[in-house]
């Protein structure tokens, strides 16, 4: 009896050691993106439970406090964007982040959202009409004049920029930006990841580009070469760890796209985008890949997009991250 009793446990311990082993490989042996990063990330608190220790009121309206001595800033090129928005450039009630809001909303918990470069206010106005308490912050005070003064009247969306927001610490369970980042100048960076942060209870979700095909005849077009900020996505992942926001690799894993079928001649048109002093250069291709844009009764179908050759990465290019607290 002694004997077989000590059998079993031995037997039940092999067990339970070799189960522990393989639960520790699946939720810990994650695909690398960078090192160092991961290494932060896996290490930080990541599941919902814990998430909801950090949001705010679930349930109605959540005025954002003001920042105690803000005053309004703008920059250099904010009258280049209000021509782009008000004469021709996107197109009216254009709305690049609508199209994967919805996936946002039943993948993430948060009610209070800012959308940072909310452009026409579309996004905020989804938001509003799905229940959450959703702000937005633009540079072109001329397009939230012209597409969304009710929005704007009502203290829901305002003029102003990502290096010097409005509101006070830890306002938002969430912080959206829809194809913004590579808009800004380097010399922005560092100030517009610690402002989206600072202003986070927890969550950052974006789309960023990483492409700098915008139009074919970019040298003459004045609409063209406004992606001025293209790095890759380690880049992207190592500074907002650098500032206190660790990736949700799970996030990007269940919204990221890939595509891992096309042959090399079925790329056109690759480039090297990227510096390689600062992240190292990347290549971007075009290919025949059918995608929705925008709001799907806009119906903007477009018959090819971008992808990231390294990764097999397709736009839009998501990045998510959780604000370490």
């Amino acid at each position: 009896m002694g004997l077989g009793s000590n059998r079993g446990t031995l037997v039940h311990g092999i067990f339970g050691f070799v189960l522990g082993a393989i639960l520790v490989t699946l939720f810990v042996s994650k695909p690398s993106q960078d090192s160092e990063v991961q290494k932060v990330a896996f290490s930080a608190p990541k599941t919902f439970m814990e998430d909801e220790l950090f949001l705010g009121k679930q349930v109605g309206e959540v005025i954002p406090k003001r920042r105690p001595g803000y005053v309004y800033r703008s920059t250099s090129y904010q009258e280049m964007y209000d021509k782009t928005w008000t004469q021709g450039g996107y197109p009216s009630q254009s709305c690049w982040g609508c199209r994967f809001a919805v996936d946002i909303i039943e993948k993430l918990k948060f009610n209070s959202v800012l959308d940072a470069g909310t452009g026409n206010g579309a996004l905020t106005r989804l938001m509003r009409e799905h229940g959450k308490s959703a702000w937005g912050i633009e540079l072109s005070r001329a397009v939230l004049e012209k597409e969304c003064p009710d929005l704007l009247s009502k203290g829901f969306v305002e003029p102003g920029i990502l290096t010097n927001l409005p509101y006070e610490d830890n306002s938002f369970d969430l912080v959206f930006s829809a194809d913004v980042l590579e808009h800004i100048h380097p010399e922005e960076v560092d100030d517009v990841v610690k402002e989206l942060i600072r202003v986070s209870r927890r969550h950052v979700f974006m789309s960023i580009s990483l492409k700098g095909h915008t139009k074919a005849t970019s040298e003459n077009d004045a609409e063209a070469n406004r992606h001025t900020m293209l790095r890759p996505r380690p880049w992207w992942n190592a500074k907002f760890t650098e500032h206190g926001a660790v990736p949700n690799f799970d996030m990007v894993w269940a919204m990221q796209e890939k595509d891992s079928s096309f042959s090399r001649d079925q790329l056109k048109d690759c480039r090297w985008e990227g510096k390689q002093d600062d992240g190292g250069l990347y290549e971007v291709c075009i290919v025949e890949n059918k995608w929705l844009v925008g709001r799907r009764e806009q119906e903007n179908l477009r018959h090819e997009r971008c992808i990231t050759t390294a990764n097999n990465d397709l736009e839009p290019w998501f990045f998510a991250y959780r604000k370490l607290r």
